[in-house]
């Protein structure tokens, strides 16, 4: 199995998770890390990239050509929508940037 994944990062204390599950998308707010979940489930060999970087620069490129295509996107979705949308971008971001949340590629084998 092999799939990417935007997940709290590692080590953070309760109230930064709780930022994690609020600034990051739904998925976000699992019970236990990735590597637990997969061990439960009968998974082996696990192995974790991080790809955070690409992440950030994927968030910032998604929130500038938003905002290079505001009149258009209002428009279409409104002015409150596509505030709103930007708004949990750059939160996003800015969890990503303060090491809050992370993205990773995740594979493991099932024998």
């Amino acid at each position: 199995m092999a799939f990417f994944t935007i997940h709290p990062a590692p080590g953070l204390r309760p109230a930064q998770r709780r930022r994690a599950s609020r600034d990051g998308p739904v998925a976000v707010a699992t019970p236990r890390p990735h590597r637990q979940m997969l061990a439960a489930a009968g998974f082996t060999e696990v192995t974790e990239t991080d790809c955070t970087d690409g992440f950030a620069a994927t968030t910032r490129a998604w929130i500038q050509q938003w905002d290079a295509s505001h009149s258009g996107l209002a428009a279409l979705l409104g002015e409150q929508e596509v505030a709103e949308r930007q708004a949990n971008r750059r939160a996003q971001l800015r969890a990503i940037e303060d090491g809050i949340l992370a993205r990773s590629l995740f594979t493991a084998v099932r024998p």
